[in-house]
């Protein structure tokens, strides 16, 4: 008996994707997601196509970042009057467990 061994590669058909093009649909921007974010970096429009909606994957712009405040950079934006106030109606809006079921 002989045993014959076919090759799934050979068998399996190989789908080439023209990435020159702008629009892709979502299996085949899966597959080739780096090579869109590079194409998408240098400027060019990329649309990934889901059913009957269009995406664009396009570069975001950087995030500035938060400066670092100084201590006591908020010292003088409430008065004494203004905190005891705040945290007395703080103190007041708590719902408290009642006794009966401590």
């Amino acid at each position: 008996m002989k045993i014959v061994r076919h090759s799934r590669i050979q068998n399996r058909k190989v789908k080439r994707v023209n990435l020159q093009s702008q629009q892709f649909s979502l299996s085949n921007a899966k597959a080739y997601l780096g090579r869109l974010m590079d194409k998408a970096g240098r400027g060019e429009a990329v649309y990934i196509v889901k059913g009957q909606r269009r995406f664009i994957l396009q570069p975001a712009p950087e995030i500035d970042p938060i400066p670092l405040r100084p201590a006591g950079y908020f010292a003088q934006a409430y008065s004494r009057e203004e905190i005891r106030e705040e945290n007395r109606l703080a103190k007041a809006s708590v719902i408290r467990v009642p006794q009966d079921l401590e």
